[in-house]
């Protein structure tokens, strides 16, 4: 097997359940890392002793323990730490291709990219496995700052930070917000204005694990985060003068955001404090803001990533929001009909 010159980075909190299925992804690797930093935030399973047994085994392995400060203070602690030439993110209860590196690394390589991404899969267990984007796309090259934002905002490219290699060079200067709930996709502007070129591949080489227990399958205040994440996006896109043309497909992406939260929050919450989170998503989101995100949703056109599916999204969320706005009260109730249908 060929050493790399990459530092994996896998943050660590109470995921005795999965985390071998992880670290053995990454162990397994075609090119294996140069090493593999695991960031114990503060685990109170048994995720601290399987680290330490690998750390045992091998001596690319290194476990950091720190208290408890979440993923994104995890993540600052990979990177302070990290000596390799390149950066990856694993997240501790998903797992990767076997040719995960070595497909991005390649390409890295052979293209100069900043930065290559990879397509992703949900993964629900081994019966159950669905494609989140990529698989079908095509393989780009991005080179000016107006392509990687629309590739972003058309989702040609996800906010995610786990499916994808990155320079070292990238995150110089740069670190995750503690305390930031969407902290992906905060950090994301920041992360293409750090690059010069992007390369992106289609193949599926990241698998996201999806379960109920996971903070994404709750509901509280943190979630709103999501709008804070919107709006530094559109100030990068003003700063950058690309808010005039990218105009549009922004707030395509900031509706399909929008329609995730409603929709969560009707899903995983009580009648009476969802009424409470709606009064705050109407102070955080003033109506002037809603028509633009409900009209950029309804004249969606053109093809987003695998033909129009993107573009199906985008008008779903219109017409979610619309409901949502006409009357909160009857769409939490279809909410958890569809929910309790489903179960």
């Amino acid at each position: 097997m060929v050493k790399s010159d990459i530092s994996v980075i896998v943050p660590v909190y109470n995921v005795e359940e999965y985390l071998e299925q992880c670290l053995e992804s990454i162990l397994a690797q075609t090119l294996q890392p140069a090493e593999v930093l695991l960031i114990n935030d503060g685990s109170t399973d048994a995720s601290r002793e399987i680290c330490v047994s690998y750390a045992s085994e091998y001596d690319f392995v290194t476990l950091i323990d720190q208290e408890n400060e979440g993923q994104a203070s995890a993540r600052n602690t990979g990177l302070d730490r990290a000596s390799g030439d390149f950066i990856a993110f694993v997240d501790s209860d998903d797992y990767i291709s076997g040719h995960m590196l070595a497909t991005l690394h390649i390409k890295a390589l052979s293209t100069g990219a900043d930065m290559v991404k990879c397509g992703t899969w949900y993964y629900f267990h081994e019966d159950r496995i669905e494609k989140l984007w990529g698989i079908e796309g095509e393989e780009l090259i991005l080179e000016d700052k107006r392509s990687f934002f629309q590739a972003l905002l058309n989702r040609k490219i996800m906010h995610s930070v786990c499916d994808a290699l990155y320079r070292k060079e990238v995150f110089d200067g740069l670190r995750f917000t503690v305390g930031m709930f969407q902290e992906d996709t905060y950090i994301a502007p920041s992360v293409l204005m750090a690059c010069e070129k992007i390369a992106v591949i289609p193949d599926g080489l990241y698998y996201y694990r999806q379960r109920e227990g996971s903070t994404m399958h709750l509901f509280d205040s943190r979630h709103f985060d999501v709008i804070a994440c919107n709006r530094k996006m559109k100030d990068t896109l003003v700063h950058q003068d690309l808010y005039d043309t990218l105009q549009n497909d922004f707030y395509k992406w900031y509706g399909v955001h929008l329609m995730q939260l409603v929709k969560h929050a009707a899903r995983y919450s009580s009648f009476l404090t969802f009424r409470k989170h709606v009064r705050k998503l109407h102070d955080m989101v003033p109506d002037e803001e809603m028509d633009a995100i409900i009209e950029a949703g309804y004249k969606s056109g053109g093809a987003g990533h695998s033909g129009n599916r993107y573009n199906e999204t985008v008008k779903k969320s219109a017409k979610v929001l619309s409901g949502f706005r006409k009357n909160p009260d009857l769409f939490w109730l279809k909410t958890k009909y569809n929910s309790w249908k489903k179960s």
